[in-house]
């Protein structure tokens, strides 16, 4: 079984003012949106792509993190986890969402016009389903793996609980080749970074939903693991 190994390291600068709330219940919220640039490589090309990931803090270290400068451009490092939640609409329906949960937020000490940008992911769990290998227009492979990581802590009774979190990984290229007969409840330990989807829903409302771009994956099995590290397996589409 896959451990439920579950971090998500940011580097960015903030691209609006931090907010802090408190919820009816009196718990501080502070949220906020993380803004960076990376390169990605593809073959011989090069692309800078920049990313924007909002994120939340919960209790004491949100007051604490609020107590600091959060202003609009504010360089900041963010060490947290992915947070899996679903809800029931009013209409009956269900919906889902995948958040970063910042357990810690540093400010950092460096010049106005330096570059940042961080955005790495590293997450282990097991396969939901099947993964089934298809093909862009432009006949490039890709497969999704739908990763369960379980959590697994004890509420404020002492009693152990359990909560596992979904999400969605795209592995490309070759990496996507050398995956396509993963199996359903295999473990698997990924590397990788976050990217939001924009997408349509049968309503015609836009919706974004927070996935994982691999760029390394390790298959748990006996003996020894297969690691594949393609170099080819960034998303540039």
């Amino acid at each position: 079984m896959a451990l439920g190994l579950n971090r998500v390291t940011l580097i960015g600068r903030l691209a609006e003012d931090a907010a802090l709330r408190y919820t009816p219940s009196g718990v501080a919220v502070l949220e906020g949106t993380l803004h960076g640039q990376e390169e990605l490589f593809v073959g011989e090309s090069v692309r800078m792509v920049e990313w924007y990931h909002r994120f939340e803090q919960i209790g004491k270290a949100a007051e604490y993190s609020a107590e600091r400068p959060c202003a609009k451009g504010t360089p900041m490092v963010l060490d947290g986890s992915l947070e899996y939640s679903e809800w029931e609409t009013p209409a009956g329906g269900k919906r889902s969402a995948l958040k970063v949960k910042a357990l810690q937020l540093a400010v950092l000490d460096v010049p106005a016009d330096a570059v940042l940008g961080l955005n790495q992911v590293l997450v282990s769990g097991h396969l939901a389903r099947d993964v089934v290998l298809r093909h862009t227009a432009a006949k490039e492979p890709v497969l999704e793996l739908r990763l369960g990581l379980t959590n697994r802590f004890r509420d404020r009774q002492g009693q152990p609980q359990e909560k596992t979190h979904w999400l969605d990984v795209v592995l490309w290229r070759q990496l996507a080749l050398a995956q396509q007969g993963a199996r359903k409840g295999t473990g698997v330990v990924v590397e990788g970074r976050l990217f939001n989807e924009a997408w349509t829903d049968r309503e015609g409302n836009k919706r974004l939903s927070t996935k994982v771009e691999a760029r390394r994956v390790v298959t748990l099995a006996r003996g020894t693991p297969n690691v594949n590290t393609p170099e080819d397996t960034a998303n540039v589409a």
